[in-house]
């Protein structure tokens, strides 16, 4: 049987002899799959139940003829679906014929008609069906190519400018590293006194939260996050994007200077969408001025735009400015004036798209030897009102003490994390891997576990998939910590199961308060 006579044919005709006619014929010519009715009124129903490659359709008809029938299919039948209809008709005038086809009849035959000429029209209709699902499944594919070579350009130009920042974030990280181990060094040989200890804990905390902060910029960049709309203070993420970025200026002696008015609302908006818009703004701006003479200045502005409920953001430089040739076209995907393998030319694309889609405009003024000021306007959006829930526990409430296994192969994050449980009065055993993390869940009960995802002998994935076959009560008493943000793998797991995590590294108060809120759901969830 060929791809053309295994096709479902559905004929709508008023006449039985005629309905077993065209029934026998077909049949003859190798075509099993058929559908008959008498009755138009049934044609529609028969259609949805049927679906047909191919509909042969009597003209006149009592109770429903057939130009109101093609009425009725052209509403149902999908408009990327090529459903061919073949009229049946004794009227041969040219008005009934220019109605059927204004109708979306694709064909006719003249009653009384040829068996040849018949089959020969609907080998035709059908094999132009086929020719168009096989066009529309190539479209289809090429599509998701151009897709595919697309979120992998689009990548490509996050890595153009990963690349380059790779080198100053390691020393932006080795300069608040130095101040780590200089500090921890002093207070092993020094002081006794509480005050001088407390002044160098706090310069080691304002170290580490620089590298937290350095750290997840750099990842807000590198990962690919699902959009994510949230209170967003746009101060926050300009800072981000300057420190992320400020090795490489300082390097280059380029001053920037960052004012944002003390009027400026919190947006409505995805932070790390707008992270990265900033970051290629300046990093643009940057690479402008790298080969002309001092002062290479940027100024990152935010006010109250000029139209009501909107904020202006502007990033201005006082580069090489732009001809009017390339200004006109710098917003157009793969246009570029970087050298080759420097970058994809979609970078600005990009930012006006995601500008774009906050309900934003992003245009640029720039003139030949000024300089360049890239402005966006965005729009101040309420955020949606919440659900009703139930008041989250506030976080003086009295908290039983809690039974806590640690579950990291990084001794000193484990000691400090059993340390700080165990001031607030828990009590906390700690395993290096997961094999041995099963070994004393084999021997005492616990009502928390907090655990990293990369372990040597059993790694976190594994160890959740032992607890869910042997303990699975403990899977809603589950906390991952992980330092693996940029691994998708890892990314799936955790989006799969559910659990809640904390990225590394984290507040120690973050870990009291996620397992005050596991604790407390398991114990509804009972």
């Amino acid at each position: 049987m060929t791809e053309t006579t295994s096709a479902r044919i559905l004929i709508v005709d008023d006449e039985p002899a005629n309905v077993r006619l065209l029934e026998r014929l077909l049949g003859a010519a190798g075509y099993r799959e058929l559908a008959s009715t008498t009755d138009p009124r049934r044609a529609l129903d028969l259609y949805r139940e049927f679906q047909p490659d191919l509909i042969l359709l009597d003209l006149m008809m009592p109770h429903l003829d057939g130009l109101a029938l093609l009425e009725l299919f052209k509403t149902e039948i999908p408009g990327d679906a090529y459903v061919p209809i073949l009229v049946l008709t004794a009227d041969a005038l040219l008005e009934t014929r220019r109605k059927a086809l204004d109708a979306g009849a694709r064909d006719f035959l003249t009653k009384p008609f040829e068996q040849f000429e018949a089959l020969l029209r609907i080998r035709n209709l059908l094999d132009t069906r086929r020719l168009y699902r096989q066009l529309e499944a190539q479209n289809r594919s090429l599509e998701e190519t151009v897709r595919q070579r697309t979120e992998r350009l689009l990548q490509s130009e996050k890595v153009a400018t990963m690349g380059s920042l790779i080198a100053g974030v390691a020393h932006e990280l080795n300069n608040p590293l130095a101040v780590l181990s200089g500090q921890a060094q002093l207070l092993l040989d020094l002081e006794h006194d509480p005050a001088v200890v407390a002044k160098r804990a706090t310069r080691i905390k304002d170290a580490v939260g620089r590298c937290v902060r350095i750290v997840r910029n750099f990842l807000a960049l590198a990962r690919q996050h699902p959009p994510e709309r949230k209170s967003t203070a746009l101060t926050e993420v300009i800072h981000g994007a300057v420190e992320l970025l400020a090795y490489e200026l300082r390097c280059d002696d380029v001053e920037v200077t960052v004012d944002v008015a003390p009027d400026v609302p919190v947006l409505w908006a995805d932070a790390h969408q707008l992270h990265q818009v900033l970051v290629n703004l300046i990093a643009n701006a940057h690479q402008a001025m790298r080969r002309q003479a001092t002062p290479r200045r940027i100024a990152v502005t935010a006010r109250l735009g000029h139209e009501p409920e909107r904020v202006r953001l502007e990033v201005r430089d006082t580069g090489p400015g732009m001809a009017p040739e390339v200004r006109a076209r710098v917003f157009e995907a793969f246009f570029t004036t970087k050298p080759q393998g420097e970058g994809t030319g979609l970078g600005l694309s990009l930012c006006r798209g995601i500008v774009e889609e906050h309900g934003g405009t992003m245009t640029v003024e720039s003139t030949p030897g000024a300089g360049a000021t890239f402005i966006i306007e965005l729009p101040v959006v309420t955020p949606p009102r919440p659900g009703a829930s139930a008041p989250a526990a506030s976080p003086s409430a009295p908290f039983a003490p809690q039974r806590v296994l640690v579950v990291d192969d990084e001794v000193g994050v484990a000691e400090a994390l059993a340390e700080m449980l165990g001031r607030d009065g828990h009590t906390v055993d700690v395993a290096n891997d997961g094999a041995r993390a099963l070994e004393l869940l084999e021997t005492g009960t616990y009502d928390v576990i907090v655990s990293d995802t990369r372990m040597p002998v059993l790694d976190g994935e594994a160890f959740y998939a032992e607890l869910e076959r042997r303990f699975p009560a403990l899977c809603r008493r589950f906390i991952f910590l992980t330092g693996d943000v940029l691994n998708s793998d890892k990314r799936a797991f955790l989006a799969r199961i559910g659990a809640p995590f904390l990225t590394k590294p984290c507040e120690l108060d973050e870990v009291r308060r996620l397992i005050r809120r596991v604790v407390g759901a398991a114990a509804e969830a009972r």
